[in-house]
């Protein structure tokens, strides 16, 4: 009788666990991906800046459009202060203008953050860029979650080229390797993750609508939040040039990249220009 109640009672709390893993992936996503974030204190960090004639786009801008710009989708952390420090300057060294988005509740943006948000930010993110850069090239850059938000503000604008940084092939494989790294969670990942998203999201599908858009992916081989080989092996994705960073993690592969990610963007706004 004991062990039946002890049966019972743990047969109780795994199913009050997974209703809960699930529970949160249907309903509860938002706040795992995109966290409130304060906006910079740094007095050098420019304030926020409504993006084209409808101002739906909320940026900071960097540098002056020479050759062309690059509109900077963040992680879900937001725009991070290395950022601002390391790879902006580099940018506006060769004559490109960062366009950094801030997502709503984040950077100091107003409104609530939500993916149909970020769809709807997806969608007038090019013709806001190309408004607020006239007679410039554009290109898209998005480091981790924003690779996914970069992807689909690509499709049917056709933008100069779209860099990618620390990309997950899908949300549902960058929520999965997520639940997995914390112990509390892990056994969520067995749950149908796909499934339970109120939307997938995928590479591959955002990538088929940009067929003439030269698309490249700089991945450290040390990144354990969005993996080298996940990526490799995804289907779809054959158009996609993966540049493999040795020993960059999720964290720095920018960094050890950032000669290379630089020297892209410049080819790509070149070669529309000529």
């Amino acid at each position: 009788m004991k062990a039946g109640r002890l049966f019972c009672m743990a047969a109780g709390l795994a199913a009050a666990y997974f209703s809960l893993g699930a529970s949160m992936l249907r309903f509860g996503l938002e706040s795992m991906l995109l966290p409130h974030t304060n906006a910079p204190v740094s007095p050098s960090a420019p304030g926020l800046l409504p993006l084209g004639h409808r101002g739906e786009l909320l940026v900071r801008r960097y540098g002056t459009p020479r050759l062309g710009c690059v509109l900077f989708f963040p992680g879900r952390h937001g725009d991070l202060p290395a950022y601002r420090r390391d790879l902006f300057p580099a940018f506006v060294a060769r004559g490109i203008e960062v366009l950094a988005v801030a997502y709503p509740e984040q950077d100091g943006a107003p409104g609530i953050a939500s993916l149909a948000r970020m769809q709807a930010l997806a969608m007038v993110a090019i013709p806001e860029a190309d408004t607020a850069c006239p007679d410039q090239p554009v290109i898209l850059y998005g480091r981790s979650f924003g690779a996914m938000v970069a992807a689909y503000s690509a499709a049917n604008h056709q933008p100069a080229g779209l860099i990618l940084e620390a990309a997950a092939p899908s949300l549902s494989s960058a929520v999965r390797t997520r639940l997995l790294s914390h112990w509390y969670s892990a056994a969520w990942a067995i749950l149908p993750v796909s499934s339970l998203l109120r939307q997938e999201f995928t590479l591959a599908h955002a990538l088929s609508a940009t067929p003439s858009t030269p698309v490249v992916s700089f991945q450290g081989t040390a990144d354990t939040q969005t993996p080298l080989e996940a990526l490799r092996q995804a289907p779809g994705l054959g158009k996609l040039h993966v540049v493999a960073i040795p020993g960059g993690t999720h964290a720095d592969t920018y960094e050890l990249a950032k000669g290379r990610i630089v020297d892209a963007a410049v080819s790509m706004l070149r070669r529309q220009r000529t």
